[in-house]
């Protein structure tokens, strides 16, 4: 639409007032001698026409657009994208503490989360701070390792996390891996068991990450896969892992008999649950990730900016924020 330059004067004048000058929409328009209402839309006029263009200069505007890119080309509930440390040495620790961040402001009394193992999700635990949350619930949805992995462990993640919520906790008292699938099928349908199953599957939350499928690990640091089975499951497509769970590069599960002796939730058993949290970060995540996010198993993503714009570029997004 094409203005005449008294309106256009008018819409000069009306934005140098509000965003130079600082007055109220009511203080201009009792200068103008014009109602409150027009000046309204003489402001959305101005801001639609391009006579003002208001730009937000600040470095975490970068790290906004890049949630938002995230949210709106993987589909996901949220995104948290932090800087990208210069000592990648840190990654997880500031990983940790956003993750941290997230579960005390998302977590509402009666929530029940579940927690899965590893040392991204050890920092997690160890940088909440301490608050009671009423009636929630912690419960372990993978079988235990050995007790030589140290604090690991997903008995010790669940009750450091159960701790710091005043929360009650409930272990699942079994291996991670048992020697035979009917070993595993006799167990996961013991009553006690099975409780704490059917009480991970109906949790609120669920707090992950994500296993690489390569030397770094941690299945492999703690020497809890052989060579041969690390490399069979490869062979049959496994680009990552959530507790104990692989599966290929479109988030399908990978059947394997190490699949049939874990004791775990399943896979499919996220699409049910509200918030699936994901934190993980760094080059050798990307393709786990991304099998994750494409197979829909990521409600909320939490990562750095460099790892967030190798996942969007990887998946063909297009205009992925420098």
């Amino acid at each position: 639409m094409q203005l005449d330059d008294q309106t256009i004067e008018l819409l000069v004048r009306c934005a140098w007032l509000y965003y130079e000058e600082g007055l109220t929409q009511q203080e201009i328009a009792d200068r103008l001698g014009i109602s409150r209402l027009r000046v309204n839309r003489l402001l959305k006029q101005a801001r639609d026409t391009g006579i003002v263009q208001i730009s937000i200069q600040h470095p975490s505007v970068r790290l906004i657009e890049l949630e938002e890119r995230l949210i709106d080309h993987f589909r996901l509930m949220r995104a948290v994208v932090i800087p990208t440390p210069l000592d990648r040495t840190q990654l997880k620790r500031v990983l940790g503490k956003a993750a941290a961040t997230y579960l005390e402001r998302a977590l509402r009394p009666g929530d029940c989360l579940g927690v899965t193992w590893g040392t991204t999700l050890l920092e997690v635990a160890q940088q909440l701070v301490p608050r009671s949350v009423s009636n929630l619930r912690v419960v372990q949805i993978t079988g235990g390792l050995t007790p030589d992995v140290g604090e690991i462990n997903p008995f010790d993640i669940a009750r450091r996390v159960a701790e710091a919520f005043d929360a009650r906790c409930y272990y699942l008292y079994a291996p991670m891996f048992v020697s035979r699938p009917e070993v595993c099928e006799a167990l996961m349908n013991e009553p006690f068991i099975a409780h704490v199953l059917e009480q991970a599957r109906s949790a609120t939350h669920v707090l992950t990450s994500v296993g690489e499928m390569e030397p770094t690990a941690t299945f492999r640091q703690v020497g809890y896969l052989d060579e041969a089975t690390f490399r069979s499951l490869i062979g049959m497509g496994a680009v990552g892992s959530m507790f104990a769970r692989f599966y290929d590069a479109l988030g399908q599960p990978v059947p394997s008999d190490l699949d049939r002796r874990t004791v775990a939730i399943r896979l499919e058993d996220l699409n049910a649950i509200e918030d699936v949290i994901v934190v993980a970060g760094g080059p050798a995540k990307v393709r786990a990730l991304l099998g994750a996010l494409r197979g829909g198993y990521v409600k909320t993503l939490i990562t750095d900016a460099g790892t967030a714009r190798a996942l969007l570029t990887a998946d063909g997004a297009v205009g992925t924020p420098p």
